[in-house]
């Protein structure tokens, strides 16, 4: 018969690995990570609000990442704002935009000056609520592009107050990313997403993925017989949510307002390779490529 191991030595062997594999846990810091993400989301905020801000894109800029306790950034965000919550499979971010923002944006777009005073309403008017989801869906679609998970980034829950949002409880930690959104004349429309600190692990693409330089080969995947493969392009009109109500009542005749976007999403599998508007061409509608994956250093 073989000794038994005494169970108190079992018992610090145990101990001993749990320790190391939480100090190596902590050497990984991925909040300066989760800073150039907000860096790479900047660069591209600002010519897909200039989709719906009269066509002028505006200056969008990081201007801080942290850590912040859930109590903290309840108290930061105040009680009037937009409050989204995306979620991309088991993947939560929020987007906070500052009420009082929205609400001079607004004003300038009616011709006001953006002067609302100090008096803000109980909850944001419809218009500016419209405002905040247009501006939530395009920052979900971005990072679905930036971080390239398999499910897309979708608005999943909405409040004008962030209590009554409570995404997250007072003692997490949370990473939380700060942007500001400028037009000429206008004050900065400020803008958070946050998230707990243990997600950016998951969340976050591998640095050394992105960092990686693909090696030249002799020949070009445009040459034959590659070159000549068929793909299926799929372009995105319009994408639209309505009550299943109203779905069980659709008859013919009736008419359904679609919005459409100036910049339609062109994809193959599921991933966007350029940007375009609709026009026509013949006869037949017709898409002008604006933006490519081949034009620009970030669009992925």
């Amino acid at each position: 018969m073989k000794p038994q191991r005494p169970p108190r030595a079992a018992g610090l062997a145990a101990s001993h690995a749990d320790a190391l594999l939480r100090q190596r846990a902590d050497e990984v810091d991925l909040l300066p990570e989760f800073g150039r993400l907000g860096e790479r989301l900047a660069r591209l905020l600002g010519p897909a609000l200039a989709a719906f801000g009269g066509g002028k894109a505006p200056e969008v800029t990081v201007t801080g990442v942290e850590r912040r306790s859930g109590a903290e950034l309840a108290d930061q965000l105040g009680r009037l704002g937009a409050n989204a919550l995306l979620g991309a499979g088991k993947h939560r971010l929020l987007v906070s935009i500052d009420g009082a923002a929205l609400l001079s944006q607004l004003d300038r777009a009616f011709g006001g000056t953006g002067e609302i005073g100090n008096k803000l309403p109980a909850a944001l008017p419809l218009s500016a609520d419209l405002l905040a989801q247009r501006v939530e869906q395009a920052i979900a679609e971005l990072l679905t592009e930036l971080i390239e998970l398999p499910h897309p980034f979708e608005p999943t829950e909405r409040d004008g107050a962030y209590a009554a949002l409570a995404p997250f409880r007072t003692g997490d930690t949370l990473a939380v990313l700060s942007l500001e959104v400028i037009e000429r004349g206008g004050k900065p429309m400020k803008l958070v997403l946050a998230t707990k600190s243990e997600a950016l692990a998951t969340l976050l693409p591998p640095t050394e993925a992105r960092r990686r330089v693909p090696e030249r080969t002799a020949t070009s995947p445009l040459d034959e017989p590659f070159g000549e493969i068929a793909l299926t392009l799929e372009a995105v009109l319009t994408e639209m949510r309505i009550p299943l109500s109203r779905v069980a009542a659709l008859e013919p005749g009736q008419t359904l307002a679609i919005p459409v976007a100036r910049a339609i999403p062109l994809r193959i599998g599921g991933r966007v390779v350029a940007r375009g508007t609709v026009g026509e061409l013949e006869d037949r509608v017709a898409l002008q490529i604006t933006q490519s994956a081949h034009s620009r250093k970030d669009f992925q």
